[in-house]
């Protein structure tokens, strides 16, 4: 029995001891977060490759405009999720970590957008990136990538930062809340319509009762009176109902104005994911992404959308027309250098057009 309480007073006294470590290291800790103080921010950049549009000293700067610098601040006081949400804030970065080490190094990884192009239209001065992020360029690096030009409109604003896909979602379902409130304004005059009908029906099928004693004068008197409202009634409703049509149609004329626009914004969309996929195409060719300086896009939306590049070597503009199967006439592109440009030179023409699938027209 003396055995079992010493050996129960044992384990008491080891767990007292370890509790006592963990709160003198606790409070130690405490009190290192409290009095050291940040030594250095090491701000990694990850990605981009040789396209990069921030490095660690925009970032610092960065930092600091924001009023996030964890520069002179105690350990206690720097804020990791502060300083990833204010990276994350720069337009340039596609995700952010922060860390901190016990001897007061804080350690911020950024990972940057890589853009494929640059959007150059007018008012327009923006990156795309292959996914489709779409952001302001900023006073940092400028990267070499195609630049898109001519009198294509996008859908978004000048300022506008996110997945053009989201853009579209966004705005097709913000559109599709506007039809379901115009319906929604339908329903009174549909109640009016019903409430109509039934006050006519009412008064259509009265009856003059022919009362005991009454005269054939009288009766025919009271007959004349019915039918005269009746006619009235009817003109009354015709009136109402004609009102309310009118209305109706107001309405279903604004929703077809707002389904149209629902069109548009879908067909921009889809210009949009046709001209991505084909200047990711270009970038991703070695030789096409050294070739192709810039892209001219005209339309779009209720206008087809129309592409043509301009290279690099020669004087010459590519029509590639309209934007469907681009990819296949850029390869139809590629054999028109191989074949005919390699032998009678750069300079011979000034427009190759390639508007028409299995049509390749020098000029």
């Amino acid at each position: 029995m003396l055995r079992k309480i010493g050996r129960y007073a044992g384990y008491a006294v080891l767990w007292i001891a370890l509790i006592a470590i963990w709160r003198w290291s606790s409070v130690g800790k405490e009190e290192h977060s409290r009095e050291q103080q940040v030594t250095a921010v090491d701000i990694t950049i990850e990605g981009g490759g040789s396209r990069k549009l921030v490095d660690a000293e925009l970032m610092h700067r960065w930092f600091e405009e924001q009023g996030v610098s964890p520069m002179g601040h105690a350990i206690a006081e720097v804020d990791l999720a502060e300083l990833e949400r204010v990276a994350l804030q720069h337009s340039a970065v596609a995700s952010a970590n922060a860390y901190l080490t016990h001897d007061g190094r804080v350690d911020v990884r950024v990972s940057q957008r890589e853009p494929v192009a640059r959007l150059r239209v007018d008012g327009y001065d923006m990156y795309i990136t292959s996914d489709g992020y779409i952001f302001p360029a900023s006073d940092g690096y400028a990267v070499l990538v195609p630049v898109i030009t001519g009198s294509y409109k996008p859908l978004f604003a000048t300022d506008y930062s996110g997945f053009v896909s989201e853009r579209v979602s966004d705005s097709i379902a913000e559109l599709q809340r506007v039809v379901e409130r115009l319906e929604k304004e339908k329903e009174p005059y549909y109640k009016q319509q019903q409430r109509y009908r039934k006050e006519l029906r009412s008064t259509l099928n009265s009856r003059v009762g022919r009362e005991l004693f009454m005269s054939d004068y009288e009766y025919a008197k009271r007959k004349e009176e019915l039918t005269e409202r009746k006619a009235e009634a009817q003109r009354e409703y015709d009136e109402r109902v004609a009102r309310v049509e009118a209305s109706l149609t107001e309405l279903a004329e604004q929703q077809g104005v707002v389904r149209e626009q629902q069109r548009y914004v879908e067909q921009t969309g889809r210009d949009f994911e046709r001209l991505l996929a084909f200047v990711s195409e270009v970038v991703r060719d070695r030789f096409w992404s050294a070739e192709v300086v810039q892209i001219v896009v005209s339309g779009g939306g209720t206008v087809p959308m129309q592409v043509a590049v301009v290279p690099r070597s020669g004087r010459y503009e590519v029509d590639m027309g309209y934007a469907e199967n681009l990819e296949g006439r850029l390869a139809s592109l590629r054999r028109v250098y191989d074949k005919v440009l390699v032998n009678v030179g750069w300079d011979r023409y000034t427009t190759i057009s390639l508007r028409y699938d299995g049509q390749v027209v020098c000029r």
